[in-house]
This record gives C-alpha cells, structure tokens and sequence, in this order.
C-alpha cells in the first residue's frame, strides 16, 4: 500500500519534470505546491511532507472516512487510505491498478448520476448520496464530498474525495420512513373502517394494506360461542380475493369445519406458515386443501375485543410470504381495528334485529295463535269432519269406505299428537326439564332402528345411507338422535322435489360425528340460515304458506342436539339444496357399547 509520501512524491516527480519544461512560465506545479521556480517548489514540498508525515499517516490511519487524491491529468489514483478496504471490501491496490473500481462498484441504479456528477469550478465542495455493492453482494450506503484543489495560476490538477459510510443512518431514515408511512396508512385505513357497514368493506379495507397487497385470497371468520373458540361453530362473515381471475373456493366453509384446521387457530399470537407441503401442523386433509389451492402462505391473526376472543383474519399466498416483527406488529394494529368494527357491525345488527323483533311483538303473537290455531284446527276439522261423515245414519258405507275414513282419521290424530308432542318437548327443553339419557350406542344400530320411518318419508324420492364401516360408537340418548334424524328427513322429504335425492352421511371430526343430511330442493338463503332454528320460524321459500307444519322441527333439533353438547348447522353450498349438519359426541372409550332396544 502506497504511504501519503510515496503517493505525494511520484505525482510530484512527474510534475517536476513537467515544470522544467515551462521555466518560462511565471506559474508552476501543482496542488497545494505552487512555486516561481519548480526545483526550489519540489524541495520545499519534500521537506513540508517529511516533516508533517507522522502526522498525516496516523491521521489517515484513524479515520473512518475514506479519501482518496485522483491525478486529474493521468486519471490515475494517487493516494487512498486504509479505511477504503473496510467500506468498500476490495483492497487499496485493485484501485491503484485500476481508478474505474470506484464506478464499477456503484449501484447499477446509481451509477449513471455519479458518473456525470463533476466538481464546480467554481471551488465549491460537490456532495453525493449513493449506494455501492461490495464484492460479497452486501449493499453499502455512501456519502462523498469532492472538490479540486487548485494551483495558484487556478489550475485544476488534483481532486479530492473524503466518503463515508452512511448505511446505518440510511437503515434508520428507512425505518423512520417507513414508521412514518405505517402511521398514516394506519391512519386511513382505520377512517375507512370505521365508516364501514358492512363486514365485506372492513375485510376489503384491512386488505389494502401494504404488506398484504400481494396476497391472493383472504376470509373472515367469527365464533358462534366467544367462550369456547371454533369448536361450537364458526361463521364466514365475508371473503376477499385479489382480482376477478381468481377462483371462489367452492368447499371452503367446509374447511373452517374441520377439528384439524381448528388446532391451527390460536387466541393470543399470529400464526404464519410457510411450506404448506411439509409444515407438520397441517393435517392431510388441510394439506390437500390448500395445495389443491396453490397456497404456500397462510397467516392467520386473532380478532380478539374486551378480551375475548371473537374470531380470526386469515390471508392466503401463492408464494412462501414470510413477515418480520414489526410488519407482524403493524398489521396486528390494523386487525385489532377491523375486530372492534367487525364486533360494533354485530352488536349493531343484534340491536336492530331485537328491536326489530320488538316492534313486531303483537304481530308475532297473533301470527304464533293464528298458526297454532289453524295447525290444531286443521286435523281436528278433518277428524270431525270423517267421524260425523260415518255416524250419519242415513249413509250407508262400504267396508272400504269406512276403512278410508278411519284411516284419515287416524292420520290426522298422529299430525295434532306430532304437534302437541313437539310443543311439549320445546317447553321442556327450553326450561332445561327435558331429559337427556345418555349411553354408549352404534351409530347404525340407531340408524336401522329409525330406517323404516325414514323410508317412508322419502318414499317419493331417493333415499341413500352412507357410513363408514369403521364408524366408533357414540355417546347418545338413542331415542332422541334418532328423532332429529326423522324430522331433519322429513324437512327434506317435505320440500325436495319427486325423484330427487336425500342422502345421509357421517364422518368423525375430533372428538364428535359429523352428520349430514343432504337434500335437492329450492335451498335456504344464507341470511337465514339461523332464523330457521328459532321456534315458530320457517324459511323464507315456504313463509308462503304452501308447506305444512308450526316450524317447529328445527327449533326442537337445535335443543336435542345441544343438550349433547353438539352444534346444528346449514352448510353453506353453490349447488342446488340444503344440507344439515350436525354433531354428536364419541363414546368415552372405556364404556361398554349399547344395543338401541
């Protein structure tokens, strides 16, 4: 590595010799080393140098800064200090050999403004901001400050350069800035939200953030029960997706059904993963859904409000997304906002649906006595009709005549029995007297015993049972299992058209059997898909009056199947009919397993 002297003393050699050639000149030299006459300049530059070296070599020896001295007429470097290797990575000597490192090793992006920046000739310093890539690939931030160092006759023969290091202050401005933008993204988007309505306007306002821009797909979820998590139910409030291109999930509500995808929640942290096809978390069937997807990311956070946790945001990526802390930190703010909206938007719509409810008091209860009325009234008028019909004495009926009548008489005394039983059993079961004899049973047992009044009720259509041989025993009140089947059948009996299908299936999710009850029929709304299960509460396709019956069945299996400890729910579907779903606890495993009598 060339010393200051040596760097000094070739430069001036050459300038010397230069010198003697223009005696005649009344100015010479160069630098800061100026003289009438060029051999007394060089002696006297020579003796300032030797005497001021130690001190010039343990300045530059010190200092951060790098600077270097470029000969202006040979391009040549003529001295740089030591720090140059520790910012730049290369050694002195490359940049002896070769002057164009220090362009080479500029940002591609930077380079064209460092190359057509020069010095003022005017003496002014030039400042330049710029970035360098050292030779292992690292990113260096620099700031210069150049100048030319002028002889007396006003001669430009040298430049100088002092530069230093500025990455770190450049992290911190980046972070300020981007702190900065954070602040007032969080900012609008939280204006927005709260001028939201609607769940689909929260979600499409959280989406909009920076760091969940290049995202695919994104959905909503909220708890039908804050105090005990997903396991009793979950809702899909409203989904995301990042351009139209991009296909609906047609089975996803089936997805958020799964115990397995469940156990991926949490009620206190952000859950990221990467490596959907090999994160030991994800269950197979979980697994297969999201490749099926193309999904490499999936983030999940926590909606949690006044301590409770209400739900979870989840975001979907074609491409491995990993988060740092602070993006993590950032959106977490913004997802805490979208949960209290999301809880104001429920809070708001149960006020407006219970005031609704109470301005419709009176008119409920004359509908509720008007439809009891006529759901007592009707049997009876047919039983009082056909038994007046045979005492007439002045009649004379066939045998078969009287065994027709008979017949609708009985038919019509099993409805208003069905009926009175059915009110019984809500009262009992909404004052919690109803009882509930749990044991240990086979699922098919139960279904055979209940086989022949189901097939009667589907006698005008298909009528198909699947269940898997393996399935493990449950622990149910027979009797009352058997009852929600019947009626969730006959429900679909009662609106699927002639000659389409009803298939019943089961399958074990966790804990519990699922079961399902598939028809082909008109359908329920989504918007309904809760006000079915209330008492007295018909879906809005038969409000018309068309179809027979109090609404009662549905209330009545929503208690049976909670007094186990299940849920009952409407599977959400983009194909024609309705299926209801409900679970049913497993038997502990070390009780005996009981034949249905």
């Amino acid at each position: 590595m060339k010393s200051m002297k040596e760097a000094i003393r070739e430069s001036q050699i050459q300038t010397g010799n230069a010198s003697e050639n223009r005696k005649n000149s009344p100015q010479t030299g160069s630098g800061e080393f100026p003289a009438e006459n060029p051999k007394e300049s060089i002696q006297q530059n020579w003796r300032s140098l030797v005497e001021s070296e130690l001190l010039l070599n343990q300045i530059v020896q010190n200092i951060e800064q790098v600077i270097w001295l470029r000969d202006n007429r040979s391009g040549q470097i003529v001295y740089v200090s030591p720090a140059f290797e520790a910012v730049w990575g290369r050694s002195c000597d490359s940049l002896y050999a070769d002057p164009f490192v220090l362009i080479e090793s500029v940002h591609p992006e930077d380079r064209v403004q460092v190359m057509v920046a020069r010095p003022h000739g005017d003496h002014q310093p030039f400042n330049q901001a710029y970035r360098i890539l050292r030779p292992d690939g690292s990113l260096r931030w620099i700031f210069s400050r150049t100048f030319l160092i002028h002889n007396k006759a006003g001669e430009s023969n040298y430049l100088f350069c002092i530069a230093q290091d500025i990455t770190d202050q450049k992290q911190v401005e980046l972070a300020l800035r981007r702190t900065l933008d954070r602040t007032r993204e969080q900012f609008d988007l939280s204006r927005k939200m709260s001028l939201a309505r609607k769940s689909e306007a929260v979600l499409k306002a959280v989406m909009s953030a920076h760091e969940l821009r290049s995202s695919q797909r994104a959905a909503l979820l909220f708890f039908d029960n804050p105090d005990v998590g997903p396991t009793r139910g979950v809702e899909l409030l409203a989904t995301w997706l990042s351009s139209q291109t991009i296909s609906p999930w047609l089975s996803e509500s089936n997805l958020y059904e799964e115990p397995g995808f469940w156990e991926l929640l949490q009620p206190h942290r952000t859950v990221v993963i990467t490596g959907i096809s090999s994160d030991p978390r994800l269950t197979p069937l979980v697994r297969d859904f999201l490749m099926e997807g193309q999904i490499q990311t999936i983030v999940i956070f926590p909606l949690v409000t006044s301590g409770e946790w209400r739900g979870c945001l989840l975001v979907y990526y074609h491409q491995e997304h990993p988060f740092d802390h602070v993006e993590l930190r950032h959106l977490k703010v913004l997802v805490d906002q979208a949960a209290i909206t999301l809880y104001n938007l429920q809070l708001l719509e149960v006020e407006e649906e219970s005031r609704h409810e109470a301005e419709r008091a009176n008119e409920i209860k004359t509908e509720f006595l008007a439809m009891i009325t006529h759901e007592l009234r009707t049997p009876l008028t047919s039983i009082v009709g056909f038994t007046t019909t045979l005492l007439a004495e002045d009649v004379v009926w066939e045998p078969d005549e009287q065994r027709d009548f008979i017949q609708t008489i009985q038919r019509e005394a099993d409805r208003l029995q069905e009926l009175i039983d059915h009110l019984l059993v809500l009262s009992r079961l909404e004052a919690g007297m109803l009882p509930i004899s749990q044991e240990i049973h086979s699922l098919h047992e139960i279904m055979e015993d209940a086989l022949p009044q189901l097939r009667t009720l589907t006698s005008g259509q298909t009528f198909s049972i699947h269940l898997p041989a393996n399935l493990p025993p449950v622990y149910v009140d027979a009797k009352r299992i058997a009852q929600v089947l019947v009626n969730l059948v006959r429900n679909a009996s009662t609106y699927a058209p002639q000659g389409t299908e009803i298939v019943i299936t089961a399958s074990v999710r966790g804990s519990f059997v699922q079961m399902n009850v598939s028809d082909q029929g008109p359908g329920i709304p989504p918007a309904e898909h809760k006000r079915v299960f209330k008492a007295f509460r018909r879906g809005a396709n038969v409000e018309d009056g068309s179809a027979q019956g109090a609404g009662l069945g549905l209330a009545i299996c929503r208690g049976l199947i909670e007094a186990h400890g299940g849920r009952i729910w409407i599977k959400r579907k983009t194909t024609p009919g309705t299926t209801m779903s409900f679970t049913i606890p497993l038997a502990p495993s070390h009780l005996p397993v009981k034949s249905v009598e």
